[in-house]
C-alpha cells in the first residue's frame, strides 16, 4: 500500500514538475532528505525518485527560459569551479593505475555530486521571491525535522538504549551523517518558527526543534555533539532574550547529565575527558594518512573516494589501525577534500565558504538599515549557524558531499539576490531612493 502511494505521488508530481520546475525542486528535496521511499516495501523501496524528479524539473527550467543573472555571482562562480574541479581530478584519477582501486566508487561520486551541483544551480534561478525561498528552507528541514521526530520517539521508547540513524540505504544512513543533518536543520527549524504566523505550523516547527536536539543526542555521534554545542551557542548569543535561551541551554545540559543512560555517558565522557579510544586514534591515524598522501599528489589528489582504497591507506598510514581494521575513512570534510582533490580543491571549498560567511554578513549589514529588508537578517543567520554546523560537525566527519552544504551556498546567492530586488523596489518606490540604493548597494552587487 505504501509502495502504490508513493509511485501515485512521485508519478503523478512528473508532469507538474515539467509545467512547473520550482515545485521540482521542493520536490528534489524531500526526496533528497526524507526519503520516504526508504519507508516502502516491495518494488517502490529501490525506484529512482529522484531521477523521476530531477529529469523533469530540469527540462521544465530551460523551457521557462528563466533569466540566468542570478547565477552571475562570486559564489555561484566559485561553486562550478568546484565542480569543475572535482571533474577534473575525477579525470585525472581514472588514468593513474595506483588509484584503480577506487575507481568504482569514484565513478559513483562523481553522478552523484554532479546532480546535486546541478540541482542547487536550477534552485539559485527558480527561487526569486521569499515566498519561493521561505517553502524551499520549510520543505528541506521539515523534511529532517520529522526524521528527528520519529528518532525522539524511538529513543523514549528504548530509554536511549540505542542509536538511531537515518533512512535506510540512503546518504543519510549512518548516524554520523544523520547527526551532521539535523545540526544543519537546527537554526533553520528554529528562526522559521520565529517568522512563521500560522500557530499550529510555529508548534510544529518548534516540536521539531526540539526533538532535533534529542536526534542528535541518540545518534550518539561525537562530531554530531560538537556540532550541536556549536549550534546552540551561536542561537543563544544571536537570541533576542539572551537569558532565557542560557537558562534553557543549562536546564537541556542538566537534563542530558541526569537521564543519559550510561553507554552514552561513557562514550561521550572519554571524549570530553580527551581520552583516546579506537574510534578516536583511527581518525587521527586517517588524518595523518590524508596528509602523507597530499604531499605526494598534492595538486591533484587522488580523485574521489581515495583514503578508503586499502593500497593508498596502507602506504601512508603512519601505524595500524586499531581493532584490525586495514583501511579507513578521513572522518573530516577537510582531509577528505584534501586527499581526493589536494590543496586545490580544499582551497577552493575553502575560499567558496570565506565568500559565503562574507556575502552572509553584508546581506544582513544592509538588511538592518532597509525596513522592508529586515526579514533578511534572521534568513542569513539560519543560513550562517547552518554552515557554521556543518563546518564544525564536519571537521570530525567526512561527509562533504552531502547536499546539505551546497544547498546553504546555493542559498546564500539567493538570499544576496533578493537583497538586491528589495533595494531596486525601494529606488523605485520612494523619493531619492536611487541614492540610498547606491550607498548600501555598493558591496553586495549582484554580479561577480
Amino acid at each position: 500500500m505504501r509502495s502504490a502511494i508513493l509511485l501515485i505521488i512521485i508519478l503523478g508530481s512528473v508532469p507538474i514538475c515539467f509545467v512547473s520546475p520550482y515545485y521540482g525542486v521542493l520536490m528534489w528535496y524531500w526526496v533528497s532528505y526524507f526519503n520516504p521511499h526508504r519507508f516502502t516495501w516491495g518494488f517502490a523501496y529501490n525506484f529512482p525518485v529522484a531521477f523521476c524528479v530531477a529529469v523533469p524539473t530540469l527540462v521544465g527550467t530551460i523551457f521557462a527560459k528563466k533569466s540566468l543573472r542570478s547565477l552571475l555571482t562570486v559564489e555561484s562562480w566559485l561553486l562550478v569551479a568546484l565542480w569543475v574541479w572535482y571533474a577534473i581530478t575525477y579525470i585525472h584519477a581514472q588514468g593513474v593505475p595506483f588509484f584503480a582501486g577506487h575507481m568504482a566508487e569514484a565513478d559513483y561520486e562523481m553522478n552523484h555530486i554532479s546532480k546535486i551541483m546541478l540541482m542547487t544551480l536550477v534552485m539559485i534561478v527558480l527561487v526569486t521571491t521569499r515566498k519561493r525561498l521561505h517553502w524551499v528552507l520549510l520543505v528541506s528541514a521539515g523534511s529532517l525535522g520529522l526524521l528527528a521526530v520519529k528518532d525522539t520517539l524511538f529513543g523514549i521508547r528504548t530509554q536511549g538504549a540505542f542509536r538511531v540513524f537515518g533512512p535506510p540505504d540512503s546518504f543519510l544512513t549512518d548516524n554520523n551523517a544523520f547527526g551532521l543533518a539535523i545540526n544543519v536543520s537546527l537554526p533553520i527549524l528554529f528562526l522559521l518558527a520565529r517568522h512563521e504566523e500560522r500557530r499550529w505550523l510555529r508548534l510544529a516547527l518548534r516540536i521539531c526543534f526540539v526533538c532535533g536536539i534529542v536526534a542528535v543526542l541518540l545518534t550518539y555521534s561525537r562530531g554530531g555533539f560538537v556540532g550541536l554545542a556549536v549550534v546552540l551557542a551561536a542561537l543563544t548569543i544571536r537570541s533576542r532574550h539572551k537569558l532565557l535561551a542560557a537558562a534553557s541551554a543549562v536546564l537541556l545540559a542538566f537534563l542530558v547529565l541526569s537521564f543519559a543512560p550510561p553507554a552514552w555517558m561513557d562514550r561521550m565522557g572519554q571524549f570530553l575527558q580527551g581520552n583516546l579510544d579506537a574510534t578516536a586514534n583511527q581518525r587521527l591515524i586517517s588524518w595523518t594518512a590524508s596528509w602523507n598522501f597530499a604531499h605526494d599528489f598534492p595538486v591533484m589528489g587522488g580523485g574521489f573516494n581515495a583514503l578508503p582504497d586499502v593500497a593508498i591507506y596502507q602506504r601512508y598510514q603512519p601505524r595500524p589501525l586499531p581493532d584490525g581494521l586495514v583501511s579507513s575513512g578521513p572522518h573530516s570534510i577537510y582531509f577528505q577534500l584534501l586527499a581526493d582533490h589536494g590543496f586545490v580543491g580544499l582551497g577552493l571549498f575553502l575560499i567558496l565558504m570565506a565568500s559565503c560567511f562574507w556575502t552572509l554578513f553584508r546581506v544582513r549589514s544592509v538588511a538592518r538599515k532597509v525596513p522592508r529588508a529586515g526579514w533578511l537578517v534572521d534568513y542569513t543567520l539560519m543560513v550562517e549557524i547552518a554552515t557554521l554546523a556543518f563546518l564544525t560537525s564536519g571537521a570530525f566527519l567526512g561527509f562533504v558531499y552531502l547536499d546539505l552544504i551546497y544547498q546553504m551556498i546555493g542559498t546564500t546567492v539567493v538570499l544576496k539576490i533578493l537583497l538586491r530586488q528589495e533595494l531596486e523596489a525601494l529606488a523605485s518606490e520612494e523619493p531619492g531612493g536611487e541614492n540610498l540604493v547606491i550607498a548600501l548597494d555598493s558591496t553586495v552587487a549582484t554580479s561577480a
